[in-house]
């Protein structure tokens, strides 16, 4: 017996040995090659205005170290290793400042009805629209889950009402009677609850009446209401499991773009712990080929936003992480509604039909946490969609830089879906940045010009011309999922002006593929202060670039959008993109 269990326990040892030995050698094996490696391609495309493009770059342990001629290179390190793309363009990797992988995470692996078909590394989704093929679509859903325990909710993103019709509780009690079911607003600011959902929530009339944006006969949450909900129905709808599946697919979704860096633009928008594990079990790995920075969303941090404990915890962020994964000084506010839903804050005459926007933060509110983070050094990133949001926005940046006069505050103004003719000089005028969502002119361009705001200011949305005529520092964003994280689409949308149906909306505002190139790559990255690092092809900075199928120059300004993404160079190791294989 003591043979056969020392027998055992040998070959226990042997096995774990075996096992340790393997683990080493592909250690070793994956390590990045720390020797000189000298890059050609068909063309390299730097971005940097005084060499705009280059034959070679010379790359070691991450970075760049020199750049020019292949001969030049070889000269100086006629040791190195080569790799070669000839039929590849390189650009620098792209800058998608403002992303939220929490949110994606949640919403990848739900259901998608959505209005415009969707081609993702994990799923396609074909385009619905109208009513009825919109109910259709979600009965067909419900009747896929007949196998599954009734307790399992059916949760649905993409609805919105200009293609799919109007949402209402009774209606999700029609289409889904068996199981608690929630439909998600394309804008993800709202949501309808069915009945058999809503009774799991136990809201009392005391909530009710505390919260703005809640309609219960109609099961609908939004903006502030959602907040509620969010509390009430986390543990139904943010499943641990599920929720890390949706990770690694923000994963497959961000380097299908190209995009080699990235900004959580409200990171802890759902819980600051949960996130911040979540993200370090899935982007803090040496094989994901992007470095995530995290803005903090200032109503996240601390039992009492704004407090001294609040900014104590804030500062206390900026310890944790690294290079692929770290906080940033610099934090998130909220000022008026979301653009899909035609909540954002409009200048008389308002919207068509007479409605009011909403408010996410109550101006005063706004200015009360804005100055707070102002005095401390914080860069401010501000949501704000409307002319009207805007019009409070700028006042409020008007005062702080007049009481409290700060040098290169960079605060930026995200998505500005409208705004006025008058208002990019303002911007310019106290050095405000702009990070915008051109992809609300392809999506709702021409369907609010039929309704919400007419077709004059629906032609504006986007005012990227005005802007860079001013003077403004103009980047690119895709929210994701409120735009397909694919910077090369956004290009093109801010170079063609092209809505969804083929109309050329104010061709005037158009800008040029430099100004776009320039606004997914160096812009962008100045806009979260890693202009030193990343966004231009330069020495000294991180060896990151986005392979591409054709150069962006040369091919039709309207095929921007179609241009393959072969995959990414990130720190010097290649990460090609498994369906161009």
């Amino acid at each position: 017996m003591r043979r056969i269990l020392s027998r055992a326990l040998l070959l226990s040892s042997l096995l774990l040995a075996i096992g340790l030995l393997y683990w080493v050698i592909q250690w070793f094996i994956n390590l990045p090659y720390s020797g000189v490696q000298i890059i050609t391609a068909k063309s390299i495309i730097t971005m940097d205005e005084a060499q705009p493009r280059v034959e070679a770059v010379a790359t070691q342990n991450g970075m760049i170290i020199g750049r020019g001629t292949l001969d030049e290179l070889l000269q100086q390190w006629p040791e190195s290793k080569q790799s070669h793309f000839p039929n590849q363009i390189l650009t620098p990797g792209f800058i998608e400042n403002h992303l939220h992988p929490a949110m994606a995470a949640l919403l990848l692996p739900f259901e998608w009805i959505t209005p415009f078909a969707w081609d993702l590394p994990n799923k396609s989704v074909p385009s619905t629209q109208g009513e009825e093929n919109y109910r259709q679509r979600l009965r067909a859903i419900a009747d896929s889950y007949h196998n599954k325990d009734d307790s399992e909710w059916l949760i649905t993103w993409g609805f919105h009402s200009d293609f799919h019709g109007e949402m209402s509780r009774e209606l999700l009690d029609q289409l889904v009677p068996d199981r608690p079911a929630l439909v998600w607003h394309r804008s993800f600011h709202e949501i309808w609850l069915n009945s058999k959902a809503l009774a799991l929530g136990d809201i009392s009339a005391e909530e009710l009446e505390s919260v703005h944006g809640v309609d219960i006969d109609n099961g609908h949450f939004y903006e502030t209401g959602l907040e509620l909900a969010l509390v009430k129905f986390k543990n139904y709808v943010i499943k641990p499991g599920r929720f890390m599946d949706g990770m690694e697919q923000v994963v497959d979704v961000v380097h299908s773009g190209g995009i080699t860096t990235i900004a959580d633009m409200a990171a802890g928008m759902f819980d600051m712990t949960a996130e911040w594990w979540a993200m370090k079990w899935e982007l803090d790995d040496r094989q994901t080929p992007f470095r995530t920075r995290l803005v903090p969303m200032v109503k996240r941090i601390g039992d009492v936003p704004g407090s001294p404990e609040a900014i104590a915890e804030a500062g206390a962020l900026l310890e944790k992480g690294n290079d692929q994964l770290k906080y940033v000084k610099q934090v998130k506010l909220l000022a008026d509604g979301a653009f899909y839903s035609l909540l954002m804050q409009m200048r008389n005459p308002g919207y068509l039909d007479g409605h009011s926007g909403e408010w996410l933060t109550p101006p005063a509110e706004l200015e009360e946490l804005a100055s707070t983070y102002w005095k401390a050094g914080y860069q401010l990133h501000i949501h704000t969609n409307g002319d009207l949001g805007t019009d409070v926005v700028l006042s409020m940046i008007n005062r702080l830089q007049t009481q409290w006069p700060r040098e290169d505050h960079r605060t930026t103004l995200h998505h500005l879906g409208y705004i006025g003719p008058d208002q990019a000089e303002k911007i310019a005028a106290l050095d405000v940045l702009v990070s915008a969502n051109p992809y609300y002119l392809h999506t709702l361009g021409e369907s609010y010009s039929q309704r919400g705001l007419g077709p004059q200011r629906a032609r504006n949305i986007f005012r990227g011309r005005d802007l860079l005529d001013a003077g403004v520092s103009l980047s690119l964003h895709s929210d994701f999922c409120m735009a397909p994280a694919q910077p090369l689409k956004l290009a093109w949308v801010a170079v063609n002006r092209e809505g969804a149906g083929g109309s050329v909306m104010a061709k005037e505002q158009q800008i040029s593929v430099h100004e776009a190139m320039k606004a997914i790559t160096i812009d962008a990255a100045y806009a979260i202060r890693m202009e030193d690092q990343v966004g231009s092809i330069e020495v000294g900075k991180f060896a990151d670039f986005a392979i591409l199928d054709e150069d962006p120059y040369q091919a039709p300004k309207n095929r921007l959008k179609d241009i393959p993404v072969w995959g990414t160079i990130y720190k010097g190791e290649v990460f090609p993109i498994e369906t161009s294989q």
